[in-house]
């Protein structure tokens, strides 16, 4: 099984499984992506759309504009000679770098993708940016890594100056993760990261955590594989 691809950007990549359609029209398929913290996201949900065999290029260019600064172009010259020798394949359920017949014309962000699990995409609420549907949620939002950051360790989130009781910690935010720097830019320092241990004990290492380092403005986010605690910046 095999695929051109023709190119990429912020939200999508394009390729085409072979090089000729019926009545002149070339089925591209549309894969989402999503670019986070960690790295490039594969996502589902993969469309088809039909291309006139004689404006590809122009098509690609249109889809894929300089403004979007991650976009990318592959040059259709190979294109042309698979159109030659009637290439033609069937389309993968998933993507993976043996299949690609123009790998290097790949950014490395986007090969380093192709053998994750795919996952679903959204868009982010704020800025609208591409981003892995329900990872960032904050106040029913779906939101990007960067605006959920801002959101919660900016001025306006839901810093704590007095210890959590029991209720208030089973509803403390929830995200995938925590990115330190994202923290830091936003406002907040990164005090300590504990790992998916009972919540009973997460809650006591917090509170006896908060309690000896006194006064100051606290949050604890609960992610995919543990705890959180910080504190805002003076």
């Amino acid at each position: 099984m095999s695929i051109f691809v023709l190119g990429g950007g912020e939200h999508m990549l394009a390729f085409v499984t072979q090089a000729s359609g019926d009545k002149g029209q070339l089925p591209v398929v549309m894969v989402p992506l999503a670019w986070s913290p960690l790295g490039v996201v594969v996502g589902e949900g993969w469309q088809r759309v039909l291309v006139d065999e004689d404006n590809v290029s122009g098509w690609v260019d249109q889809t894929f504009v300089p403004e979007d600064e991650r976009a990318f172009l592959a040059p259709l010259g190979e294109l042309d000679l698979l159109r030659r020798i009637g290439w033609k394949d069937e389309v993968p359920d998933r993507l993976s770098e043996e299949q690609i017949l123009n790998l290097g014309d790949l950014p490395e962000d986007v090969i380093e993708a192709l053998g994750s699990p795919m996952l679903p995409i959204a868009r982010c609420a704020a800025c609208r940016r591409s981003c892995v549907k329900d990872e960032f949620i904050w106040q029913e939002r779906q939101l990007c890594a960067w605006d959920w950051h801002r959101s919660v360790f900016g001025r306006r989130g839901p810093w704590r100056t007095d210890a959590y009781n029991r209720v208030q910690f089973s509803d403390i935010p929830a995200a995938g993760y925590v990115v330190p720097p994202l923290a830091e830019e936003a406002g907040a320092e990164t005090l300590m990261l504990l790992g998916r241990v009972d919540p009973e004990l997460a809650y006591d290492a917090v509170s006896m955590l908060v309690e000896r380092l006194g006064d100051g403005s606290y949050i604890t986010v609960s992610t995919d594989t543990g705890w959180v605690l910080l504190r805002e910046r003076a």
